[in-house]
């Protein structure tokens, strides 16, 4: 495991590698938003685990995937975007984040 210290380095190296325009998207972009939807899958049961926004920045390929798996098994097309809004589909059609959210909560009962 590693330290604290470690931990920091590995951030801020990471951080130093964005642009300014990156910077300021990670606050309100789609990285927290794609953490709140892997959070939100995770009490309906359609990911086995959830991931706060640093988790996801530094884990953003893997952590995407998951959270466009866990839509789908909820029968909606999800495109993660690091630094935009998500983009969500149903029927072929493009719909907004709450409309996911709403279809996700007619068809599962919240497990945790």
């Amino acid at each position: 495991m590693a330290t604290r210290e470690e931990n920091l380095k590995k951030i801020n190296y990471e951080l130093e590698q964005l642009s300014d325009k990156d910077l300021e998207n990670i606050a309100g972009g789609s990285i927290p938003q794609t953490a709140e939807d892997s959070q939100f899958l995770y009490k309906h049961g359609l990911v086995d685990d959830w991931h706060g926004s640093d988790g996801t920045l530094f884990k953003w390929k893997s952590v995407s995937r998951e959270v466009d798996d866990g839509w789908a098994k909820a029968g909606i097309t999800c495109c993660t975007i690091p630094f935009d809004d998500n983009k969500y589909w149903h029927g072929g059609k493009e719909i907004s984040r709450d409309e996911a959210i709403k279809i996700v909560e007619s068809k599962f009962k919240k497990i945790h």
